[in-house]
């Protein structure tokens, strides 16, 4: 590229040796982004609104992992980790990204809706973009300390052959089992970080929609997953980790399980059954209804 005045120049190569910031992911979001959704929320971003999304951010940037892998509910801010991790490594420690989506269809839309719109609201992301459209486009991303993020779909072609260190698959009950006839899209994955040894990061999320393969299954250690393909299998692969929540009157901590969830059973209509749900602290009874 080409500068307008030597200024310029030493702004950009400042940029390129920068010491890394020391945040986690979700502290770099706290300080750095601003949301702007309306008709849902519009401000800065908040990690207390979704506190079961905290550790797994932490674990991005982690040196003692190389992969993590989130099974949770739709619409639950799933996607907040991998922008906010996009943010976090534009910011505080650049290196080299791809998010692999479903389909190319798919790979388009996560630009439009996800990743240009967090370019306008985070200041900090969008100065640090090669100017221009040299800098931007849909399938990749030039920063000025050398940076690249790209967005693709599963291919073994576009997977395989490239080192990469951070790489994000989404949805991954929604896309094959099989790459090309080269295995999961996650084990390809792996190969391609594995130059980067413990600073490299595979990351995968989705809500579950596979098939249990027994319908009889009963867990033998705790936490475990029925035994299925996809995002499960890949979290039974790993150290297993749930939320729970702290209970405020007792300190104990426990799972918020429907077994624990209760009603009003004096209520008339199921609308009024529903309203009424609440939470109970299976050690003390305390109730949470929010």
């Amino acid at each position: 590229m080409t500068y307008q005045s030597l200024q310029e120049m030493m702004v950009a190569t400042a940029e390129a040796v920068r010491p890394p910031e020391r945040l986690n992911v979700w502290q770099a979001a706290e300080k750095y982004r601003y949301l702007n959704n309306p008709g849902a929320y519009v401000g800065p971003y908040k990690a207390d609104v979704t506190p079961y999304l905290k550790e797994p951010m932490e674990v991005l940037n982690s040196l003692d992992h190389t992969g993590m892998v989130f099974v949770g509910p739709a619409q639950s801010a799933k996607s907040e980790m991998a922008t906010s991790w996009l943010a976090w490594s534009a910011i505080c420690d650049p290196a080299d990204m791809m998010h692999i989506d479903k389909s190319q269809t798919e790979a388009r839309d996560w630009y439009n809706r996800r990743v240009s719109k967090m370019y306008r609201d985070t200041p900090a992301v969008k100065d640090r973009l090669i100017p221009g459209q040299k800098g931007e486009s849909t399938y990749i991303s030039k920063f000025l300390s050398g940076m690249l993020y790209t967005i693709g779909w599963p291919s073994a072609k576009l997977v395989s052959g490239k080192p990469i260190g951070r790489l994000w698959m989404p949805d991954y009950d929604r896309g094959p089992d099989d790459v090309d006839g080269e295995g999961s899209l996650y084990d390809l994955a792996v190969q391609r970080m594995k130059t980067f040894g413990r600073f490299g990061m595979a990351a995968a999320e989705s809500s579950p929609s596979r098939d249990i393969e027994n319908p009889k299954w009963m867990p033998k250690t705790k936490h475990e997953a029925p035994p299925t393909t996809g995002i499960l299998a890949l979290y039974n692969r790993g150290d297993r980790r749930r939320f729970y929540w702290l209970c405020d009157d007792c300190n104990e901590v426990f799972e918020p399980d429907f077994t624990n969830m209760d009603w009003d059973h004096r209520a008339e209509t199921i609308m009024d059954k529903a309203e009424s749900v609440y939470m109970c602290c299976p050690s003390c009874g305390s109730i949470y209804t929010d």
